[in-house]
């Protein structure tokens, strides 16, 4: 009988080995948290910004919105930054890269930004410092393209870049 006993753990010793591997799968999932590795959804409600740009008074004349789908992004909120969000929208809508969009005088806004409940997150800030988390992952992102109005002398001749409301 002692032999039998020695050999089947008694109920204190299996519950404090369970207790121990609960432990352990806590800290592990500590670890986990601790090093970053956690994901989370967000959604990112893409805008298309459209602004007839006057090439006589250099600014906007006329602005005009697209609401475009949500799209959903599976990211780390402590390593990625709002810029790598900005650029993974893009892909994900084959737009063309900022360096190719229409650059007018005098326009000097931001071509992308990204905003969290009515404030505007910098593009080099991670996802965490905008306060972007688990319970607080939708965000709005807005891409900003000109459309030309007007004509301008350009090298001694007239061109005629005039649009109409129709072509907005």
């Amino acid at each position: 009988q002692k032999q039998a006993s020695a050999a089947r753990p008694s109920r204190r010793q299996t519950r404090g080995e369970g207790a121990r591997a609960t432990s352990r799968t806590q800290t592990e999932t500590e670890r986990t948290a601790a090093e970053g590795r956690m994901t989370i959804s967000l959604t990112v409600q893409p805008r298309v910004q459209r602004e007839k740009w006057s090439l006589y008074w250099k600014e906007s004349m006329m602005t005009k919105t697209d609401v475009l789908d949500p799209v959903v992004l599976s990211v780390d909120e402590n390593k990625t930054k709002v810029g790598d969000v900005l650029q993974m929208v893009s892909t994900r809508m084959s737009w063309p890269a900022k360096q190719e969009l229409l650059r007018l005088e005098g326009f000097e806004e931001p071509w992308e930004t990204c905003v969290l409940n009515g404030k505007e997150c910098m593009e080099d800030q991670t996802l965490a410092d905008c306060g972007i988390s688990k319970d607080n992952c939708t965000v709005t992102t807005v891409r900003k393209i000109l459309v030309a109005e007007g004509w301008k002398i350009k090298t001694g001749g007239l061109d005629d870049s005039d649009t109409d409301e129709d072509d907005f």
